[in-house]
């Protein structure tokens, strides 16, 4: 039961809790404090680090993107010089094909013409020489040849 003022025990329970109080406190309280201390330092220290490596990384990665934009650009760029130094190339051969056919063409028509007008000398000779043959059959003279 309490009385009060309190007895003598009283005091030496007060007495041993402060002295228990202060071996645990440097025994116990104080270096596990210090750890969790220690604890949170490293955490906040890797947390931010985490945030520093992050940021690098979005700028490398906007770097990065930016550089391949610019070659994107440039590739389609040297595409398209292709693309125009071809259309220039096959104009340029369809036009010496369409000029060379064009030659050809003239000159198997001119030859087809000389050829022409002397298969007609030679049928209007042939006619001639028919016709006087089926003449003289006809009418029963003999041949002249």
């Amino acid at each position: 039961m309490l009385t009060f003022p309190p007895d003598y025990t009283f005091l030496i329970q007060f007495g041993a809790f402060f002295a228990l109080l202060v071996v645990l406190s440097r025994l116990l309280f104080s270096p596990f404090l210090q750890l969790l201390a220690e604890r949170a330092e490293r955490t906040l220290g890797d947390t931010e680090r985490a945030a520093l490596q992050h940021a690098d990384a979005q700028q490398l990665a906007a770097k990065i993107e930016a550089e391949l934009a610019k070659i994107r650009v440039q590739a389609m760029d040297d595409v398209e010089s292709v693309r125009r130094a071809t259309r220039e190339e096959e104009a340029r051969l369809f036009s010496a094909a369409q000029s060379e056919a064009s030659a050809r063409l003239l000159e198997l028509r001119s030859a087809i013409s000389t050829a022409a007008v002397e298969a007609r000398r030679e049928l209007a000779a042939d006619a001639v020489s028919v016709a006087d043959q089926m003449t003289s059959t006809i009418l029963g003279r003999g041949s002249r040849a």
